[in-house]
């Protein structure tokens, strides 16, 4: 659901956030990649800071996997010493024809006037319709003071789920202007802006299907994060897609491929909320289902408990409807 007004709308960034800094924490161990020192770039003769900057890549190769709920991606990243060494969290956004992911050198968590010159706010944005998967980059700070004609604004990002309204995808960006959330439809394949839309419009049924993940114990080196499945340093192969899917196996477990859920949501309504669940049993232990540790919150549970989860069915029957991030 997407945040209602002041206080819900400023959950939305900073959980964001949150989950870049969980993911840091957990992909690097506390390790010394996280230490101030190596947070700071060499530009010119002087060090500066940036609290995101992600690499620049292309895909070198790509899967669909699970009747396509699922794509298993391999990337070609540039050899960016400093964006390296800051490790930022990838947001990517996935559907049946697009993968969009942002890319961005900034120094504050959001892209605005005070950015200097070498700072931006891209989206590269992968035809996966195509099996060579070519990508096209948008300068989306631009296209927002562009169709604004106005740059007293702030770029959060994008939310979770990409949309398909009618014949049209779309991914939707979030602003600020004079403190108030207002949000924008960007066609993925005219890379243009076709609409505003309230929050209300931008109501996801289903959503809860996407949040739930199964308990930490039946892992095996493959931690979700976001829309993602990424592999840890625990990671030993040990996982059911070895045996469902060999050939999408052997390219996960290559040192630059993550997972990635492919959300088909349509006219405000998430379609294969079933089938997502069901993916995550391919990184699980061999042998293990998604539902052998599954549990709806307290907060999401019809029964103000925290409630176990044995089928899909479960979840209509005991969640309440409530939910606070679209």
């Amino acid at each position: 659901m997407v945040p209602n007004s002041k206080n819900n709308n400023s959950i939305f960034a900073s959980s964001r956030l949150l989950l870049g800094m969980i993911f840091i924490f957990l992909l690097f161990g506390c390790s010394k990649h996280l230490e101030d020192d190596q947070k700071k770039s060499s530009s010119s003769d002087r060090n500066e800071y940036f609290s995101v900057y992600n690499l620049n890549a292309d895909i070198h190769k790509f899967e669909f996997i699970h009747d396509k709920n699922g794509i298993i991606v391999e990337w070609d990243f540039e050899n960016n010493k400093v964006a390296k060494a800051i490790n930022s969290s990838d947001w990517i956004r996935v559907n049946p024809n697009f993968l969009v992911r942002e890319r961005e050198k900034l120094r504050r968590a959001t892209a605005s006037k005070e950015m200097k010159s070498d700072e931006f706010a891209y989206l590269d944005i992968f035809d996966l319709t195509n099996k060579k998967a070519p990508k096209k980059e948008i300068d989306v700070w631009k296209l927002m003071v562009n169709y604004l004609k106005n740059d007293h604004i702030e770029l959060h990002g994008t939310l979770p789920t990409l949309r398909r309204i009618g014949n049209n995808d779309y991914i939707v960006l979030s602003i600020t202007e004079q403190k108030k959330y207002r949000y924008f439809l960007l066609n993925l394949r005219t890379l243009k802006i076709d609409a505003e839309k309230t929050e209300q419009e931008l109501n996801v049924k289903n959503q809860i299907d996407i949040r739930l993940f199964t308990d930490e114990k039946n892992r095996s080196g493959v931690e979700p994060f976001d829309n993602g499945f990424w592999k840890s340093q625990d990671y030993n192969g040990d996982i059911n897609l070895k045996y469902s899917d060999p050939s999408a196996f052997k390219l996960f477990s290559n040192k630059n491929s993550f997972a990635y859920k492919v959300i088909n949501e349509e006219n405000g309504t998430i379609k294969n909320g079933r089938e997502l669940i069901n993916l995550e049993t391919e990184f699980l232990k061999t042998g293990v289902s998604v539902y052998d540790g599954l549990y709806l919150d307290a907060k999401w549970s019809i029964e103000g408990k925290t409630t176990k989860i044995t089928n899909y069915e479960d979840i209509q029957k005991y969640y309440n409807g409530r939910m606070g991030i679209n």
